[in-house]
């Protein structure tokens, strides 16, 4: 499966709750206009990361979302296959049942694992905290 835009989203509304106060809850319209995410996509995207169990959600006045749990820990890998499913860059390599009559003389298949492997692990080792140091250095050298 590709990485999809709401995979995205999930990791950039989890990159600017990582940034906010702990004990402090931000609605789903201010995570909307800081991040340019459309406000339709928010809620659902916060559903999904509240049955992780990364983030509560509070109804109300003075409601909104915030982390249960270090966000800083998590793994960009981890993200996106809670909310897209396992990730692979061709279907060769999703299913065994779907195993390919070719695979046995198929130069490419080992290409393939190699790709994959490396690609994940690559989100494995990058980390919300990660992402939000390198965010920081962004804009203070563009702002510099």
């Amino acid at each position: 499966m590709e990485i999809t835009k709401k995979a995205e989203y999930a990791v950039t509304i989890l990159l600017d709750l990582a940034d906010q106060p702990n004990d402090h809850f931000t609605t789903a319209r201010d995570i909307a206009e800081r991040q340019g995410i459309p406000t339709t996509f928010v809620p659902q995207i916060v559903s999904i990361l509240c049955r992780a169990g990364w983030v509560e959600g509070m109804r109300g006045p003075g409601g909104g979302v915030r982390p249960v749990v270090n966000l800083h820990e998590l793994n960009v890998l981890e993200i996106i296959e809670t909310v897209e499913g396992p990730i692979t860059i061709t279907r060769c390599l999703l299913d065994e049942s779907t195993l390919c009559e070719n695979r046995p003389h198929c130069p490419l298949h080992r290409l393939w694992v190699q790709a994959q492997d490396a690609m994940l692990e690559i989100l494995e080792k990058a980390t919300i905290g990660e992402l939000l140091e390198s965010k920081k250095r962004l804009l203070a050298k563009a702002n510099s």
